[in-house]
């Protein structure tokens, strides 16, 4: 790095080796690969902050106690003189690339947000304030205070007496002490360290910092820190340790990428509808809520850690060239994706369906069911996936070679066999999520359900509606009960009454209870997306499972004639007459 108006040594050019790549298709990546996927990565980011840099400059009227944007890079460049491996840590730790982002959004006008621009911009100061502090370089610069803190990126978190959610304070760092003025007093900073982890079994060591103190740790704007208390912590490194016990004991190239690229656990409270996430701009970087077990909490890992991969690589590679509408359907999902999240999933679920393949001949006793659905479910959806991708325009070589990879290993798992009723219960898991899909994004053309209304009050013949699908995206409608109790069937509760309705009729095996209810439903609400679905599994209906959004549609046209059609006999009609 340089100072003042010279420019930054450029990042240079980065092209991806060939066994990179092939690493990639046949699933982990070497410790050497991964190397190779962070250098890209930190050359990224050193030239996004010399453009947060130039762009700040421009702004710096604007900046208030942070319009000194060179202050904080020249401390950056004296730490890369003395210790060049602090820098390239500090940048590279998974909350700064959030930051880096956001940073940018904010300066060059794409972001609407309630914190200010001088506050984010402020992040520059606090990344080479955590440089010096690490690196034991004198310095003094303007921090951010956000939510009552100084926080410093991979170092930790000093607490001031108020609670004002932005301000400044001023931060010197000698060889002896680090001190922080704020508010017209000063007191040496001693700062709540990050909680940094490290657990060596079998060959393999992983270092992570569990974070619960960094504002920008949420892949978000800047929030509180939520330090986790001594016995939640114990219970988080009880499990990351069984955790990795059992992948160096099973799963060792997951192991080896682990330990290469995971950087910082994110954890999320309990009452968390999110159990596993990750960011593009937090390379290393997962968030995940508890977990019972730390087979689930292992799958996590390498499920999550995928999807770094997948990000670094496209900074490097193009798969695919095209429209990036989000309009198909990835059977993970509730919502229509883009191709780009269609190779993000089913790379990041063919892992998932080979951890528990190897699971399912050592799970003990309590999780052998969990790792057969598990495994079956999905293996169907990333075959569904994979099918789909290998239809889509667009693909370039390397992304077919990706797509293609990964249909070769959900072959290489052999054929999916599930014990008991366990096939049948995953099949209309699936079923349910798909239709459930279809009736809410796809919008039949409305001269089709013109002419199948008439055909069906003429007493005629209908006929499959074939042509590309038209994909809205539509609001969400919640999650779906009917598929949380069949979740909870093919995981062996037996919890499943939850009174009479349709839905714990169907999950219970009464299919003309469940018939019945639905039909009465639909009857009283013609609209209803969920009863159309419900109906579809229980009747056995071709077209109902296949396209419910048209017999839907179809019975709302025909209801507005002033005949609303039965929809049992509909959907009979359906599968009796369209061949």
């Amino acid at each position: 790095m340089t100072s003042g108006d010279a420019a930054a040594a450029g990042p240079g050019t980065h092209r991806l080796p060939r066994f990179v790549f092939d690493q990639f298709l046949t699933g982990a990546v070497s410790s050497a690969g991964i190397a190779f996927l962070r250098k890209g990565q930190y050359s990224l980011r050193r030239l996004k902050l010399r453009v947060l840099a130039d762009a700040a400059a421009e702004l710096a009227h604007r900046l208030g106690p942070f319009a000194d944007v060179d202050a904080a890079w020249r401390v950056l460049a004296e730490v890369e003189r003395s210790d060049a491996a602090v820098v390239e840590d500090v940048l590279l730790y998974p909350s700064v690339g959030v930051w880096l982002s956001r940073a940018l959004r904010h300066v060059l006008g794409g972001i609407e947000d309630p914190t200010p621009m001088w506050s984010e911009v402020g992040g520059f100061h606090a990344l080479a304030a955590a440089a010096a502090v690490r690196g034991g370089v004198p310095c003094e610069l303007a921090v951010p205070v956000v939510h009552g803190s100084v926080a410093l990126p991979s170092v930790g978190l000093f607490r001031l007496s108020t609670g004002f959610p932005v301000g400044h304070a001023r931060l010197r760092n000698t060889a002896t002490e680090t001190v922080v003025t704020a508010f017209g007093s000063t007191s040496p900073a001693r700062f709540e360290p990050v909680k940094r982890y490290s657990e060596h079994r079998r060959g393999h060591r992983v270092r992570v910092v569990f974070d619960d103190l960094d504002p920008y740790r949420g892949f978000g704007g800047p929030k509180a820190a939520d330090p986790l208390d001594d016995n939640e912590y114990d219970q988080w490194r009880k499990l990351m340790g069984e955790a990795w016990d059992l992948l160096t004991a099973h799963h060792s190239r997951w192991a080896e990428e682990l330990s290469a690229t995971l950087a910082t656990v994110i954890p999320l409270s309990a009452e968390h509808d999110v159990f596993a996430a990750s960011s593009s701009a937090a390379f290393g970087g997962i968030a995940m809520s508890p977990k019972r077990s730390a087979t689930e909490f292992a799958e996590a890992l390498v499920h999550e850690v995928q999807h770094s991969k997948v990000n670094a690589l496209l900074d490097l590679v193009d798969l695919h060239h095209g429209d990036e509408t989000p309009r198909y359907y990835a059977p993970w999902r509730d919502d229509p994706r883009p191709v780009v999240g269609m190779l993000h999933g089913i790379y990041a679920f063919i892992s998932v369906v080979e951890f528990w393949n190897a699971q399912r001949g050592s799970a003990p006793p309590a999780l052998a069911r969990r790792a057969h659905y598990a495994f079956g479910l999905r293996a169907h959806q990333v075959g569904q996936a994979v099918r789909t991708l290998l239809a889509v325009e667009g693909l370039t070589g390397l992304g077919r070679e990706f797509v293609t990879a990964v249909a070769d290993r959900l072959a290489a798992c052999g054929p999916v066999e599930l014990p008991g009723e366990l096939a049948a219960t995953v099949e209309a898991i699936t079923t349910e999520h798909r239709g459930r899909w279809r009736v809410r994004h796809v919008r039949p053309e409305p001269a089709v359900v013109a002419e199948l209304a008439d055909a069906w009050l003429s007493a005629g013949s209908a006929f499959p509606v074939v042509g590309p699908d038209h994909v809205v995206l539509a609001p969400s409608s919640g999650g779906s009960r009917l598929g949380e109790l069949l979740k909870r069937r093919a995981m062996g509760t037996d919890r499943l009454d939850f009174g009479d309705g349709p839905d714990s009729a169907l999950a219970r095996g009464d299919r003309r209870g469940a018939v019945e209810g639905y039909a009465a439903l639909i009857r009283a609400a013609p609209h209803e997306e969920a009863a159309w679905v419900g109906l579809g599994l229980a009747l056995g209906s071709t077209a109902l499972r296949r396209t419910p959004e048209v017999v839907r549609a179809v019975h709302l046209a025909a209801t507005r004639s002033g005949a609303a059609p039965d929809p049992v006999e509909l959907a009979a009609w359906f599968d009796r007459t369209a061949s």
